[in-house]
């Protein structure tokens, strides 16, 4: 998998900007001469959204439309992938792939793509939220029946939550659950099998990518913390469904779910929240993200394209050289305020391209 060219108009601060690209690129330049807006723009390529906000702040100042566009190489053939964005009486948005209109969550699975930004530390600690909104993402790229599970889900989630209200408010009746129950333990009970699978395959990469990045023999995993036992499967969460009927209706909310779960990062058994300092937070998503590409290179059989912003500022040396060894491994874009920190051997065969001010 391999992103050829990408051309943006009117993206945040690019006016117009255009691109070739090889196997490692690094965008070089100072802060806020829009490198990161750059990766943001590959990223929404392949997933449909930003990684930083909601799509009307992707529009430039005085405009109103932006357009990214990008042409890939997937199983040996060449895709281009198209995203327009309108503000006119409203928000639209137009997704292409192959000159074909489509809905925005058909890009995933056309450009895979792992994301490293310093802000990615916050997964550690950050609400609930914001984990299962990773594990979405991630899981979304290697299985297209994971995205409309997760779609169908939600549909369910709001409908049975509605529903709550009005039994609680008396204008309906606890036996109308039923058919929601049976469709959420169906969509629920998928997408959570596919989390712990997910969460199984990369604690298999895990620890030899953190020991290598750290130096430090500890075991680094992930901990699947589901809302319910996933090996109930479908009948053990419709039985818990049922079961929680009144309270949920006291709530008007549903209590078990995927929406429900969480995950915890832990070094040697230990709760990496409760005693890790901010270099090692970043260790730890660095190996997250190595282990990704893993990950999605086992389900997928192609690499994904690695995106990293700004990686190599609270880098010592030989860390850094460590991780520019995995450059060559899968296409690279990566973005640095100082060539000083990039390793010399990868200057020699990189695209450095200079990002000034706009």
């Amino acid at each position: 998998m391999h992103i050829k060219s990408i051309q943006l108009t009117n993206w945040r601060s690019h006016e117009k900007y255009a691109f070739d690209f090889g196997d490692i690129t690094i965008l070089v330049g100072q802060n806020a001469s829009g490198k990161t807006n750059f990766l943001e723009a590959i990223y929404y390529l392949a997933c449909g959204r930003s990684f930083r906000t909601k799509d009307e702040n992707l529009i430039g100042w005085e405009t109103d439309f932006t357009r990214v566009s990008g042409l890939i190489n997937r199983d040996d053939q060449e895709e281009e992938l198209l995203v327009v964005l309108e503000n006119g009486d409203r928000l639209t948005k137009t997704v292409k792939i192959k000159e074909q209109k489509v809905a925005s969550s058909k890009l995933l699975g056309h450009l895979n793509c792992v994301l490293f930004t310093p802000e990615e530390i916050e997964l550690i600690y950050t609400l609930p939220e914001a984990r299962r909104r990773y594990l979405n993402l991630i899981i979304s790229q290697s299985d297209i029946n994971y995205a409309h599970n997760l779609i169908h889900f939600r549909r369910t989630l709001e409908h049975r939550n509605a529903l709550l209200k009005k039994i609680f408010l008396g204008t309906a009746r606890e036996n109308e659950l039923e058919i929601w129950d049976g469709k959420l333990a169906e969509y629920a009970s998928f997408i959570m099998e596919k989390r712990e699978e997910y969460i199984n395959s990369v604690n298999r990469y895990l620890p030899a990518h953190y020991e290598n990045l750290s130096g430090k023999k500890q075991k680094l995993e992930i901990i699947y913390k589901p809302s319910f036992p996933v090996s109930e499967g479908w009948a053990g969460l419709l039985t818990r469904l049922t079961e929680s009927r009144s309270r949920d209706i006291l709530a008007r909310v549903t209590s078990i779910g995927p929406h429900r779960d969480d995950i915890a990062f832990t070094l040697d058994g230990r709760n990496v929240i409760e005693f890790a300092s901010r270099g090692e937070f970043r260790t730890v998503i660095l190996a997250l993200k190595l282990a990704e590409v893993d990950f999605l290179t086992e389900k997928t059989g192609e690499k994904p394209v690695l995106l990293l912003d700004d990686v190599f500022s609270e880098l010592d040396e030989s860390r850094r050289d460590l991780l520019s060894q995995i450059f060559t491994h899968q296409q690279t874009i990566v973005t640095t305020t100082d060539l000083d920190h990039v390793s010399k051997n990868i200057l020699k065969t990189a695209s450095v391209v200079e990002m000034k001010h706009e």
